[in-house]
């Protein structure tokens, strides 16, 4: 009995060594969201075949940074589940956060489609209170195919073919209601882009144009706008697809400020009020953008609070 006296000080220190981790992890984890008072709060959302542990990195330097501001690590469609249809994820996480309860101003960030996902959730989101979104490495017109290479041998005809094998594939109802193909966009195939792939042409107000002013309208509620890429990304291609840039048919970058929906959406009147910043980081990878020291300290850092 002797010897075992320290067994009650070591248990007790134990458990509430245990219930400490307990309450701080349901405090970044809960689903029924901080107390009313609580000012700010930022919402993470991860990419494509991820899950919320990657963006509780993020979420733990804004903490770290911000003493007081309430994060949480959006948990919906984690890793294959990730692959679900964008529309539907989209009306999922309004209703996510909604549950949240959350009545102060909301900054959202997202990674990759989670980023894509977010614009789209809050374009048709009335009641929205996000006031800032941050999109980090945001595919926001969409992925295609590198163009074929000039000069190179026996390539363009398999491109070609790879091409539109995807297409076919992507372009129909059953494509549709896997995320990858709510992404594709061929720039040399827009009648069938604009017809079969609703969700991502309908966000950019390329289709179903009655949706467009109450999209517009939503999107112009937010204080600002960051738009978060790089050249060295390697998986959103054309990485201007995450300034809202893209192809034109002739393989050609045509910028948001020369896209058709530039003003329908509602992007000039952002850009006019100062409210879009880009943030352009050189040598960072696609899924580096989550968790980067340069892109949270010079592009998302500077935007919290």
């Amino acid at each position: 009995m002797e010897k075992s006296w320290y067994l009650f000080p070591l248990t007790l220190c134990t458990a509430l060594l245990i219930l400490t981790g307990v309450s701080r992890l349901s405090h970044r984890l809960s689903t029924s969201g901080p107390p009313d008072e609580m000012a700010n709060a930022v919402l993470l959302f991860h990419g494509l075949m991820d899950n919320y542990k990657t963006m509780e990195i993020m979420a733990g330097k804004i903490e770290r940074d911000f003493p007081g501001t309430y994060t949480h690590s959006i948990k919906l469609y984690p890793d294959r589940l990730s692959l679900i249809s964008l529309p539907v994820q989209s009306e999922n996480l309004i209703k996510y956060i909604e549950k949240l309860n959350l009545h102060g101003p909301i900054t959202f960030i997202g990674h990759s489609q989670g980023a894509l996902v977010g614009r789209h959730a809050l374009q048709n989101w009335d009641n929205h209170n996000i006031t800032k979104f941050i999109s980090l490495a945001g595919p926001h017109m969409g992925v295609t195919k590198v163009p074929p290479i000039k000069g190179s041998i026996g390539l363009g005809g398999y491109e070609n073919f790879l091409n539109d094998t995807i297409a076919e594939i992507c372009y129909n109802a059953a494509g549709q209601e896997i995320s990858l193909c709510n992404l594709w966009n061929d720039p040399t195939k827009q009648t069938m882009y604009k017809k079969n792939n609703k969700f991502l042409s309908s966000s950019l107000c390329q289709t179903q144009r009655k949706k467009c002013k109450g999209q517009s309208d939503n999107l112009l509620k937010i204080e600002k706008m960051v738009l978060i890429g790089g050249p060295q990304d390697g998986t959103v291609y054309p990485f201007e697809s995450t300034l809202f840039g893209y192809f034109d048919k002739n393989w050609s970058i045509v910028p948001r400020q020369n896209q058709t929906f530039y003003k329908d959406l509602g992007l000039k009147k952002l850009d006019k009020s100062n409210r879009i910043v880009e943030c352009i980081k050189e040598g960072v990878e696609h899924v580096q953008f989550a968790f980067n020291d340069d892109v949270y300290n010079d592009c998302v850092k500077p935007h919290i609070g």
